[in-house]
């Protein structure tokens, strides 16, 4: 298979993206797990900012997926249209699970023409997959929404900042769909 379909069929689909907590522990968590900043390690009672800690203070079930050293090479010895073709859809998976409104897609949609390929096209290259490979595409889906978004920020720096003005616009769009979604729930209550 190709490096899209390898994205794709290593996917979980059983994966689920939580909802937003009803009473947000601290700034840091909103738009957990997915959006979240990373633990904070005073969270467990200790942490003298309590609702205004830059931190996440809800349970993350283990230390958060980075890139190896290994897996960072492989990505650097990648096309960016190979590139694109291998994270691009476990960012639209993950982005789905949190913002599936046209708006977000449709900054998907240009961020993946940055890269040359459309969303939802089908692959064009088809090599067999080594078993590092589908450790990274093991590794990419384990990561937060996130930290996908940022690493495709940091890989792609030398872009310009249309790219970087793209990804920041749409973690911020997730980010404040998912407070006012948490602001409604609490009006609810």
């Amino acid at each position: 298979p190709s490096w899209a379909e390898a994205s794709e069929d290593c996917f979980d689909d059983g994966c689920v993206v939580a909802a937003p907590p009803t009473g947000q522990c601290s700034r840091g968590s909103v738009g957990h797990p997915e959006l979240c900043n990373r633990p904070c390690l005073f969270a467990s009672g200790t942490c003298i900012n309590g609702n205004d800690c830059d931190y996440c203070h809800m349970a993350h079930p283990k230390r958060p997926s980075h890139l190896d050293k290994r897996h960072r090479e492989l990505l650097r010895s990648l096309s960016e249209q190979e590139w694109g073709s291998l994270v691009m859809p476990i960012v639209q998976r993950k982005l789905v699970a949190v913002d599936d409104s046209p708006e977000s897609q449709a900054i998907l949609g240009d961020i993946a023409a940055c890269f040359g390929i459309q969303l939802g096209a089908e692959p064009t290259a088809n090599a067999m997959l080594q078993r590092n490979q589908r450790m990274l595409i093991l590794t990419l889906r384990s990561m937060s929404l996130k930290a996908l978004l940022s690493t495709v920020q940091r890989c792609f720096a030398q872009r310009g900042q249309q790219l970087e003005a793209m990804l920041d616009a749409l973690l911020r769009r997730c980010l404040s769909r998912w407070a006012f979604e948490d602001v409604q729930s609490k009006r609810e209550l």
